[in-house]
């Protein structure tokens, strides 16, 4: 059999068959032998020929990289978990997990908070039972410790008697400008509830804006599935840049450093403290580049975010106007802070003095602006209320305007009183499974799954 092996592979015959299956997508590989010549006996090995485009692909995703990549991946896969929620007794959602850190016994698990919501509802599942599944296939029962609906984000704790490997977030925002020149490439993991089940895909970091409410959100060519909800982002240099999501055809995540200063608020607050400062804004880069082609004849090189939505009292007393660029304004609205001097389509580049470039750095300021606020207040002793400040915070905004031939630069300020609740800000639209069934006289023919 072995010498039939080698006499083949040595023919042109088999060379030819060898070069064929080295250079056609998906790269797969084939006994070396013809089968129709193997008799009595399968052959020596098998290989799996591909995978589906639209689900979660496997490791070997990872061949046509390098080495050092595909080792990244595998460090960082201890750490990934596969997650199962139920309510009595009915499955709720699976999805994927990363252990953050691990202390005392406990292990903190950071996944989507679609793992424990109602459908259609920012409310947490009565009766919730929460199965965390290690890597082994070893499955642990986690309990639900910290929840924020605006972005998303559930940290589940789990008691294990092992250590449990751990990786923080990355706090690095350089991987996100799109101005440097270095690599896009990311890699998304997630894990099913089963035993060495890693899944994971490659892709790249896009500028283009994510279809779902929140702004922070960034977007990556990674195709998954459901299951990689709350899975992890890498670099190709090993780090964790942000949580994923799942949308058809991309990925939207939320940044690594969005997620650290989350986190560090859940510890500090037991909560995200956000200010309610009645912007709604977008990178950018992410506008039409007939809008952008205007911006930058007047301000060449400018960077930061373009105001969409302005929510004040009446229009008449917000002073900034939509379309300039940093942070820009399509809309005004009704409700918010009083007095806004922000218009839609005004351009920010600056919070209290601090540069940004995007939609993300501008989110990420203001958390710090806030938790900072709210460690003061526990300093001096000051009660906390649920969503009313005692003291105001004033934010300073560098604005850039263009109202027909005429453009300014100036510092505006909004002064914010409340916070911004966890719920009813931001929608995260997740189709649930169905089946589809063909019935004829009373008699099943088919039924597929879909969704």
């Amino acid at each position: 059999m072995y010498q039939k092996r080698l006499e083949f592979e040595a023919s042109e015959k088999g060379k030819e068959e060898q070069e064929k299956y080295r250079s056609t997508p998906p790269w797969s590989w084939r006994p070396a032998v013809p089968i129709t010549e193997v008799t009595n006996q399968p052959p020596a090995f098998e290989w799996v020929p591909s995978f589906d485009v639209d689900k979660f692909g496997r490791i070997s995703v990872l061949k046509c990289t390098s080495w050092r990549v595909e080792e990244y991946t595998l460090e960082l896969a201890e750490c990934v978990v596969g997650l199962q929620s139920f309510t009595e007794d009915k499955h709720l959602f699976s999805c994927s997990g990363t252990i953050v850190e691990f202390l005392k016994g406990v292990g903190c698990v950071v996944t989507s908070a679609s793992l424990v919501k109602l459908p259609h509802q920012d409310e947490i599942a009565d009766k919730l039972k929460v199965n965390v599944c290690l890597p082994s296939g070893e499955t642990l029962e986690g309990s639900v410790s910290n929840v924020d609906f605006c972005y998303n984000i559930c940290v589940v704790h789990v008691r294990s008697t092992s250590q449990l490997p751990a990786k923080r977030f990355s706090a690095d925002t350089t991987f996100f400008n799109f101005d440097d020149c270095h690599s896009k490439d990311v890699v998304a993991l997630g894990r099913l509830c089963k035993r060495w089940s890693l899944n994971v895909a490659s892709g790249k970091l896009t500028p283009r804006r994510s279809q779902f409410d929140c702004e922070e959100l960034l977007v990556s060519s990674c195709r998954i599935s459901k299951r990689g909800v709350g899975g992890p982002l890498m670099d190709f240099d090993g780090n964790i840049i942000g949580m994923n999501f799942y949308d058809k055809k991309e990925t939207p995540f939320v940044p690594g450093f969005i997620m650290l200063k989350c986190l560090q608020h859940f510890n500090d607050f037991g909560r995200v403290i956000r200010p309610l400062h009645g912007l709604r804004v977008k990178t950018l880069h992410e506008e039409q580049l007939t809008v952008l082609e205007k911006i930058h004849l007047v301000f060449p090189g400018v960077c930061g975010v373009i105001v969409e939505k302005v929510q004040v009292p009446s229009p008449e007393h917000s002073e900034i106007k939509a379309g300039d660029s940093g942070v820009m304004v399509d809309k005004i609205e009704v409700h918010s802070p009083e007095h806004s001097e922000i218009k839609v389509g005004d351009i920010i580049t600056h919070v209290d003095g601090i540069p940004f470039s995007s939609a993300a750095e501008f989110g990420g300021i203001l958390l710090d602006t806030c938790g900072q606020h709210m460690l003061e207040r526990q300093k001096l002793g000051l009660p906390e209320n649920d969503n009313q400040m005692s003291t105001v915070i004033s934010l300073k905004f560098d604005v850039k305007t263009q109202r027909g031939r005429k453009s300014e630069k100036t510092t505006r300020t909004i002064n914010v009183d409340k916070f911004t609740p966890s719920g009813k800000l931001n929608r995260w639209p997740l189709g649930r499974a169905y089946l589809l069934r063909r019935i004829e006289n009373g008699i099943l023919y088919t039924e597929e799954r879909y969704g």
